[in-house]
Parts: C-alpha cells; sequence; structure tokens
C-alpha cells in the first residue's frame, strides 16, 4: 500500500485550528452538552418523543377540540335563549310544553334557582382551557360581555353558565359522553410513552456502550500491557462487528510486528557483536600503539551504540509486571555503580507493581548521564507523595539551556556539551520511553545550586481510591512543582 505523503499546509492549517482559542459559546456549550454519547443520545431521543407530544396535542386541539368547543358553543347560546327567553312558546300537537320541562327531558338541561345546588367554583387549570374557548365563544354569540362558564366531572361530568340576566341563577347541562374519557388512559399516554421510550433508549444504548466498553478496555490493556484479547465477531451489530475485526486485525498486525522485532534485535546483537569482537581482538594485535588505541576505543563507541540501540527498541513492554521494591533496586544500583559518588537515604516506601528491569535500566541511564555530562557526587532518593512515587537523580555539573529539554528527550539529540562524548543520543529517549510505559511523568530542571534534576513519577495503582484521576494528576503536578 502506497500512502501519500502529508501535505505540510494542511497539517499547519490542523495545528492553528486545533490551537485556536475557544469562543465563549463553545466554551457554555462545552460546559452544558453531555460528554458521553449514552446521555447525548438519550437526551436527543426524549427530546423528539416530547417534541411529538407536543404536536400531537396541538394538532388535535387546532383540528378536533376546539372545533367541538366553539359549536358546542353555539348550542348553548341557542339552549340559553330558550330558557331566557319568556315570550317563546313550544307547542306540541296543538299542545303547548313548558320550555323548562322540555329542555329537560330532551337534553338534560336544567334552571337552577336553590343556592344549595349552584357548584362551588374552584381553579382548574386543564378544565379552564377548555371553558375559556366556550366563555369567549358564547360571549360573542350572546352579545354580552360576562359569562361564566365551569366544568364539574364529578360525580357526572357537568357543565354550568351563567350571564348576567340570570341574576345568579346557573345552568346546567349534563355531558354524558364525557363520562367515556379515561384520566387514567390519558395520564398513561402523556407519561407511559416518555418512561417506555426512556427505557427502550436506555436499553438499546447500552447494549451499544457495551462492545464499546470491551474495546476501549482492550485499547487500555493493550496500552498498559502490550496484550489485548481479541474481541467477539460473531454476534451484535453488523457494524459493532466490523469495528471488532479491524481491532483484531490492528492486535494480530502489531503482534507480529512485535515478533519481527524481537528477531531483529536477536539477529542485530548476534550478527554485529560478531565481527566487533573479531575487529576488537584484532586491534588488541596490532603493533602500532595510537591505532591499536583509536581503534579500541571505536570499537567500544559502537558496542555503546548498539547497546543503547537495543534498549531503545527492548523499551520493556514485553516485561511481565511483578511486585517490586524501589528501595531495593536503588541499592543494586548504587553498589553497581562503585566507586561512583552516589548519595542516597532510603525512606519507607510501598511495594508496587512495575517491570523492574525497565526501571533499574531507566535509572542507570540517568546515573550514566549524570556521570558523563555532570559532576560528583550524585543525589538519588525515592519518596512517596500520595499515590505516587517520586524518583529523584541530581548532579553537580552545569545542567543544561532550559529551551534543550524537551528536545533532548527525542530519539539521536544530544546538547551541545556532549557533541565530543562517547553516545548516540538515546539516553534520556529511553528513559522517557519506559516512563511513559508506566504510565508515569518526567520533568527535568536546572537547580538553583547548579546541576539538573530529573524527577521520575510512578503512580501507584489503588482501586479502591475514589479520587478521579484528574484530580490526582493536578495534585502531583501541584507536588512536583513545589518539589522543584
Amino acid at each position: 500500500m502506497k500512502l501519500e505523503p502529508i501535505d505540510p499546509q494542511e497539517f499547519t492549517d490542523f495545528v492553528a485550528y486545533s490551537e485556536r482559542p475557544r469562543t465563549k459559546w463553545e466554551r457554555f456549550l462545552d460546559k452544558i452538552k453531555p460528554r458521553s454519547a449514552a446521555m447525548r443520545t438519550t437526551i436527543l431521543v426524549l427530546f423528539m418523543v416530547f417534541f411529538s407530544l407536543f404536536m400531537s396535542l396541538w394538532f388535535f386541539w387546532r383540528t378536533l377540540y376546539l372545533p367541538e368547543l366553539q359549536q358546542h358553543a353555539r348550542y348553548l347560546a341557542i339552549e340559553l335563549e330558550l330558557v331566557n327567553n319568556p315570550d317563546i312558546r313550544i307547542l306540541h300537537r296543538d299542545t303547548e310544553v313548558d320550555v323548562d320541562t322540555w329542555l329537560k327531558n330532551r337534553i338534560g338541561i336544567e334552571y337552577i334557582t336553590d343556592p344549595k345546588e349552584f357548584p362551588k367554583v374552584e381553579d382548574k387549570f386543564l378544565a379552564e382551557l377548555f371553558t375559556n374557548q366556550i366563555e369567549e365563544k358564547l360571549a360573542k354569540e350572546l352579545g354580552v360581555d360576562d359569562v361564566t362558564v365551569y366544568f364539574k366531572f364529578k360525580p357526572i361530568p357537568r357543565i354550568w353558565i351563567q350571564t348576567p340576566e340570570m341574576n345568579g341563577n346557573w345552568v346546567r347541562e349534563p355531558l354524558k359522553t364525557y363520562a367515556n374519557y379515561s384520566v387514567e388512559l390519558i395520564a398513561t399516554w402523556l407519561f407511559g410513552v416518555p418512561i417506555l421510550s426512556s427505557i427502550i433508549i436506555l436499553i438499546l444504548v447500552r447494549q451499544m456502550n457495551r462492545p464499546l466498553r470491551r474495546l476501549q478496555n482492550a485499547a487500555n490493556n493493550y496500552s498498559k500491557t502490550g496484550k489485548a484479547p481479541y474481541l467477539d465477531t460473531n454476534h451484535g451489530p453488523l457494524e459493532i462487528r466490523q469495528v471488532n475485526q479491524a481491532f483484531n486485525h490492528m492486535v494480530y498486525t502489531l503482534e507480529q510486528t512485535e515478533r519481527d522485532r524481537q528477531i531483529m534485535l536477536a539477529g542485530i546483537s548476534h550478527d554485529l557483536r560478531t565481527p566487533l569482537t573479531r575487529i576488537r581482538l584484532t586491534a588488541e594485535m596490532l603493533p602500532d600503539e595510537f591505532l591499536r588505541e583509536g581503534l579500541v576505543y571505536d570499537v567500544d563507541d559502537m558496542d555503546a551504540i548498539l547497546n543503547q540501540f537495543i534498549s531503545y527498541m527492548r523499551d520493556g513492554s514485553d516485561e511481565e509486571l511483578s511486585d517490586t521494591n524501589i528501595n531495593t533496586l536503588l541499592q543494586e544500583l548504587v553498589v553497581q555503580f562503585q566507586p561512583l559518588d552516589i548519595q542516597f537515604e532510603m525512606q519507607e516506601l510501598p511495594i508496587i507493581p512495575a517491570r523492574s528491569l525497565s526501571l533499574k535500566r531507566l535509572i542507570a541511564n540517568l546515573l550514566n548521564n549524570a556521570k558523563r555530562y555532570g559532576s560528583e557526587p550524585i543525589e538519588l532518593s525515592a519518596s512517596h507523595v500520595d499515590d505516587h512515587i517520586l524518583i529523584t537523580v541530581a548532579d553537580h555539573g552545569e545542567g543544561i539551556p532550559p529551551d534543550q529539554v524537551e528536545e533532548l528527550m527525542q530519539p539521536f539529540v544530544r546538547g551541545n556539551s556532549a557533541r565530543t562524548i562517547q553516545g548516540s543520543g538515546l539516553g534520556l529517549a529511553i528513559v522517557k520511553r519506559i516512563v511513559d510505559i508506566h504510565q508515569g511523568q518526567i520533568n527535568i530542571r536546572n537547580r538553583e545550586q547548579g546541576g539538573l534534576e530529573v524527577v521520575i513519577s510512578l503512580p501507584i495503582p489503588s482501586p479502591e481510591s475514589d479520587e478521579p484521576q484528574s484530580n490526582t494528576i493536578d495534585k502531583i503536578r501541584q507536588t512536583l512543582t513545589g518539589h522543584f
């Protein structure tokens, strides 16, 4: 597969966009919008559910209930005119019928004059949505300004009407068809649909997030240990299976690359060291002392560079975690670097899971740098701060320019003062790589009293800790700042 070159201008534009200052509106949206995709999906779907309910209610109100209320108001206006107009007569087979009796028998309308039967008018928000519409339409039909309409659902649905010409009396009309309305059914529709939708959404989102969480855990496990389980590709949605298949292929490719790297390291170690050994033996037999010393020095330089190459490639990610006593490890290094003047004071430290050989190589590289580029004595210490272990290596040399700190942790980069000293520029790069594998931090600074100080911060795993990781990182940074 041919890889297209990266356009420098596009990369510059991307960096400029990613580093641009965020507006107040963007910062406000970042604060209020949910961070997880599950919560965002739930909120969006619930918004659509409530919006659909609102539009349904509005549709029924405008196209069904409101026209029906207005039509009923016209009928009420005619009925009130029959009740209030004494000149109206009703004849049935040439026999006059009492209007009130006829209205009561035919429609159920009653003219109530007994104060004991008057309704006790109370404010009802939901009922007033309907009665206000009837009042407005009825006032227009009757040509009056003040009409009171009151709805009472229990014991039977009834509507009460009062106009100024009734002198405080009421007209009562039964609404028998309204008894068919079920309050429970309406409440179930209004509240049951959103609740049921929320439950279904949470189930669906959980089913979507569960494989994503497995993918996240597998990726984190590979970052920490260099190993990851293969994910299931036989169950779940098609998109999730395709993602799992791509992840499995990536893990397989990385494992194959790691095996090839190990084979390459073994080949370099064997195939290059053998001719170097022969060259050294041949150089030792040369009669010219000047030529012999120069050739031996070059062979030693090549051997040291080869060692650093192999150390950089063998970063320790394939080493298993084991319970490590940092004090024991530092004591071994003090003995190993004798007669170098190393000042080490032991402090009480907890046992932590770590890659012991990699940590030993890390601190050895720092001691070698202090020996080569600094001055004795070398101060070595380890302390327990909150949930981290701080390992400090300091010398009494000249230090380095502050603007070269970040560059010196890159591979094959050497300081100006180290140009004439044996090395390849991989010492601090190896240190940083091992620190990153242990999810730690490295801080380098020049000391006020002279010399360079390197502080390695290693986290102590604590599953029982309830403190968020971001707070822990902020606290250790504050500790390191105070330490500096």
